[in-house]
């Protein structure tokens, strides 16, 4: 399984069966070269433009964008409902604006992904049920409109994953007034590391067995 990402919280997962693109963007609204990616699987929300563009990927792209279970292609996915902000419990009011974001979790070729989107809160007992454990964890940590470096890391601990891949923060020409990835680097106390433009997984048994691993990749735009 091949894992790039394009910027925001946009991947392409190539398995053995078919590719899945997550979040696909709207390139000027985001502030970036259109995106040149094929799918046959697409996860994405239906409640928000910037993720859901998804006709640049292709007639034959099958789309996933809400909340429920799905399969195609051999690839299962759930999508679980978020927001992109907290919730504020004694205060409904708070939370008019509040967009919704829709998580996924997906298993393909053996592997157990989960999708954050933008979320921007920590992770309900509920969600953490649905989501189950996670292999490779796809976080935001751009802090506007989606968790922050702190807030990243402790949802992070909640889900105690194998591989982590950060996603949703600045690069060059984006608009979105998103952090850059140093504050994220310095929370878990990554230091210098290598960034990479394709992961490779060959099987779930050649993960990380006791620790955490963070990949950092660079994002192929255009």
């Amino acid at each position: 399984m091949d894992i790039q990402w394009h910027g925001l919280s946009c991947f392409s997962i190539k398995g053995k069966t078919g590719t899945l693109v997550t979040d696909p963007y709207d390139a000027k609204e985001a502030g970036l070269k259109p995106l040149k990616i094929e799918a046959d699987v697409a996860v994405c929300n239906a409640d928000f433009d910037l993720h859901h563009a998804v006709s640049q990927l292709g007639a034959s792209v099958k789309v996933f964008d809400w909340p429920g279970e799905y399969e195609a292609k051999n690839i299962i996915v759930q999508g679980i409902s978020a927001f992109d902000r907290p919730k504020d419990k004694d205060d409904p009011k708070k939370d008019v604006g509040a967009n919704r974001v829709i998580v996924y979790a997906i298993e393909m070729d053996g592997f157990k992904i989960c999708h954050l989107s933008n979320v921007g809160h920590k992770l309900t007992p509920e969600m953490l049920e649905a989501i189950g454990d996670v292999d490779i964890l796809l976080v935001p940590v751009g802090g506007t409109d989606c968790l922050d470096a702190k807030k990243a890391h402790e949802v992070i601990e909640q889900l105690d994953p194998r591989v982590v891949i950060p996603m949703y923060y600045k690069i060059p020409g984006m608009k979105l007034p998103l952090a850059e990835i140093d504050p994220f680097l310095k929370e878990v106390g990554l230091h210098s590391p290598v960034r990479e433009k394709v992961l490779k997984f060959a099987a779930p048994s050649n993960l990380p067995q006791e620790n955490t691993e963070y990949k950092i990749l660079e994002a192929i735009v255009g």
